[in-house]
């Protein structure tokens, strides 16, 4: 096993292009996505090796040290994403427990941190997990987002107005998700050499805009209600399929519910935690044959952590309407990344009044800054990407972030979609199950 806090240091301090960094004014302590081969985004490249299917025009895949010599003789991949499980999360969790799973995991395996993608929020990061293009390219960028397409602004995972989230606003006017992204899912692009994709979701999901997009081309979407049943199904998706190549994808989001709702330092996220190691051991991992390990390789990460972001520390906008007026919308993107529109002949304006007033809580990015700085992955940029970033995209240094209205100041006391460490870090656990 790896040295994980040599692997975790060395991501905190890494610097594509010092000058460039501190061009941007951002802070040593975020933690800068890594897209060439140490990032959840490549994953899907990994997934693409070890089946012997060659993806092109996606980001390359781990770093060879990384995952030496577990991916020969690879029948089967199983990659799961545990929302919001980040790498800060699990190691504290495993501190207090020496008798998890995952220890063992980790031993007879690897279990290391990687980056997330940015923005490190889940409908994006879940973008370039399923099509192994980084955010630039697949032009998902964050929760919420105009688009120019629509003339409005949606929240970006059941694409409806943000008044009335998951409501199916642009389903009901002919959206069609499966032909939203502009790139190949990771289902589309195994396909035609023979590897079947299925996944396993929470049954709430199976038939979202997100979902339908991610799982473009599976043979099998395959939905669950709770813990146990997520397990179960993992196990008997496995079981059913044969020797055959293929992909077993797996999502749960109950960390994430639970870290928005109480804080990402509560107790409820570390009970979860231990739950979902209990049921991994005792329905999943005891019970499969030896038929079923051979040749399957268990991938777990998640899409990225949270950070606690206190009442006091969290902006409305509304309670700013000198800053609203030089909007034409209030602002969009993340709470913790928060895109301005701003009105013709109002920029100066706006870019001195955010410094000013919130200069010590974010730094703040026009437009171009953002695109230039590698922060959204490398390759052409989608022609939608700078009409769906705002003119001025602002980046949260400490614990705070942007609300439209008072009511939402409390309404979640942890968030993610910036850079710190407690966002930007997750776990990958990697083990051969016949070795396991």
């Amino acid at each position: 096993m790896m040295d994980m806090s040599a692997g975790e240091r060395e991501l905190r301090e890494y610097r594509p292009a010092p000058a460039l960094c501190d061009g941007l004014g951002l802070p040593a302590h975020l933690v800068w996505p890594r897209y060439e081969g140490r990032s959840v985004g490549n994953l899907a490249a990994t997934v693409g090796r070890a089946l012997g299917v060659p993806l092109d025009g996606v980001l390359p895949p781990l770093a060879d040290e990384l995952l030496d010599g577990m991916l020969d003789g690879v029948k089967r991949v199983i990659l799961l994403v545990m929302d919001a499980m980040g790498w800060m999360a699990l190691r504290r969790v495993m501190a207090t427990d020496a008798g998890l799973v995952f220890h063992r995991l980790a031993e007879q395996g690897r279990l290391m941190p990687l980056t997330t993608t940015f923005l490190s929020t889940t409908n994006s990061v879940l973008s370039s997990i399923w099509t192994g293009c980084p955010p630039a390219q697949h032009g998902l960028l964050g929760y919420e987002l105009y688009l120019r397409e629509w003339m409005m602004a949606v929240e970006a995972i059941g694409f409806s107005s943000p008044f009335a989230p998951f409501s199916n606003t642009l389903l009901a006017w002919g959206f069609d998700p499966e032909a939203f992204l502009p790139v190949p899912s990771l289902a589309q692009r195994l396909a035609p050499f023979g590897v079947p994709t299925y996944s396993v979701i929470q049954k709430g999901l199976t038939s979202t805009p997100l979902s339908r997009m991610h799982f473009r081309g599976a043979k099998e979407v395959r939905g669950h209600s709770y813990g146990s049943d997520f397990w179960l199904t993992l196990r008997r998706t496995l079981s059913a399929q044969g020797n055959g190549r293929r992909l077993i994808a797996g999502y749960w989001s109950a960390v994430d519910t639970l870290a928005h709702k109480f804080g990402p330092e509560d107790e409820s996220g570390e009970v979860e935690i231990r739950s979902i190691a209990m049921l991994m051991e005792d329905v999943f991992l005891r019970r499969l044959t030896p038929e079923e390990r051979e040749g399957t390789l268990l991938l777990m990460t998640a899409d990225h952590g949270q950070i606690h972001t206190p009442a006091r520390q969290v902006v409305a906008a509304e309670a700013h309407p000198a800053l609203l007026d030089m909007l034409w919308m209030p602002p969009v993107g993340e709470g913790r990344v928060p895109f301005f529109y701003v009105r013709d002949g109002a920029h100066d304006d706006a870019w001195a009044y955010l410094h000013e007033a919130f200069g010590g809580e974010f730094t703040f990015l026009s437009r171009a800054q953002l695109l230039e700085s590698g922060l959204l992955g490398p390759g052409e940029v989608y022609r939608e990407v700078p009409y769906r970033l705002g003119d001025i995209i602002g980046i949260a240094t400490g614990n705070g972030a942007f609300t439209r209205t008072k009511e939402g100041v409390e309404r979640l006391p942890g968030r993610h979609g910036g850079l710190s460490p407690e966002e930007m870090l997750v776990p990958l656990l990697a083990v051969r199950l016949d070795k396991a």
